[in-house]
Parts: structure tokens; sequence; C-alpha cells
């Protein structure tokens, strides 16, 4: 069984790194629609029968977990705040639990990704044991597909995806890199948003309706701080 995991940490201890341009309040409602942008993707990606078997989430934050109870979608919660690497190292044993024997991991700092991406990203675990999607600088870990579950260890922030690929090396797994463009536009600075925009902007076909909460806070905010130097 082929499951996508979406780890979520409660909103408000999220998006630290722009603490600098947003409020606290801000971040959190940014954080909220970036998880109701990536909700949406996962929840179609596996409805459309198409090699990817189950969503499951690994969260402590209150409005996660009730949209998990709406519809059914199974969850680990979690007890309070957590790194990410923890989260998903929790929730691989979890999952391992359920019968799960390819794990793909993403995050929710990635809104411009489809559910086309997600089904092609999901497909490589019948060719490769490891598939590593580095952040936009090439140094962190976006996503995270295993295969099974814990053929490495979870690793996330600067340097993870040099340690995914080292230890993928170390162990004899077959691993590759994958770039899907939607995946690898995280956003944390005021850059990141940018090039996120951009990215939306010129899609086409299913990209044209993605991201669509997520982008309309952005394009309030930035005009909004239309003359603050950071947005510009």
């Amino acid at each position: 069984m082929t499951a996508v995991l979406l780890p979520v940490k409660e909103f408000r201890h999220s998006k630290h790194r722009l603490a600098g341009l947003l409020s606290p309040q801000e971040r959190a409602t940014l954080a909220r629609a970036m998880f109701d942008d990536v909700w949406e993707v996962l929840r179609e990606a596996v409805a459309r029968k198409q090699g990817l078997d189950q969503l499951l989430v690994v969260s402590a934050e209150p409005y996660v977990l009730d949209r998990c109870r709406e519809v059914g979608v199974a969850f680990l919660e979690e007890a309070g705040p957590s790194t990410h690497s923890d989260s998903v190292r929790r929730a691989t044993e979890w999952a391992i639990g359920l019968g799960v024997t390819s794990l793909l991991s993403v995050p929710i700092d990635t809104p411009a990704m489809t559910a086309s991406e997600i089904l092609t990203l999901a497909g490589l675990a019948r060719r490769h044991s490891v598939v590593v999607v580095p952040s936009a600088d090439g140094t962190g870990t976006n996503a995270l597909l295993r295969t099974p579950p814990d053929a490495i260890e979870p690793h996330f922030g600067p340097g993870s995806c040099r340690l995914h690929s080292e230890e993928a090396e170390s162990k004899g797994r077959d691993w590759v890199v994958a770039q899907p463009p939607g995946l690898l536009a995280d956003i944390d600075t005021p850059e990141d948003a940018e090039a996120f925009l951009s990215l939306i902007e010129s899609s086409v076909g299913e990209g044209t309706n993605r991201a669509s909460w997520t982008t309309a806070l952005l394009r309030e905010w930035i005009r909004s701080r239309d003359k603050v130097p950071a947005w510009r």
C-alpha cells in the first residue's frame, strides 16, 4: 500500500522565518491557507485511484484534526510541538503498523504542488527505494518517498538532501533526486513568496487553479506592503 503523509505543525508555531515581516496571526493564517490548498491536492490525488492508496496526517493542530475527522482521514495526534523530522519519524512507525509499504512525505510549505505531480512522484516507488525532492535552495528536503517506509531515516532542514542521499548510498538503496516544480516552491521568505506567485502565474492546464487560498492571501499582502522593501 502506498500512502502520502502530511505532517502539520500547529499553525501558531509555523513560518517563523517570516517573523520579521508577518505578525503571529498572519503567519498562522498563511499556514492554514497552505494546509487547505495542499489538503485539497492530496485528497484529489488519492481519489483518482492511480496508485496512491491513502492520505495520512500527523499533527497537533485542532483545525487539521477536525478536518480529518470530518472526512475519515487517518491521523496520528501529537501531544504538542515537534520538529518536522520527529513528526515524520513517529508517523513512519505508525504507517508501517497500518500496512503501508511505500510512504511519501510532503509538507504544507509547497502549496503549488499538483495531484499529477504527487502521483508521478509516488509512481517512482516502483523503480527506486528512495526519492528525494530538494528544497528550492537545493540543500534541504521538501518531499521524501521511501520504499519500504523505513528504508532510511527522515531528515529535514538545511543539509538534509545530502544526508538522505548519503544514507541511501551507504545502505545500498536505489535512490534518485526528483524536481517537480510545484514541490520545489517552498514558502519561507519574502523572496520565496514572489517566486511562488511567479510559478502560479506562469502555470497552464492543471496549475491554473492550484493553491487558490495561498495565492489570494499572498497577493493581498504583497499589494498592501507594496512600499515595504522586503516585498520588492
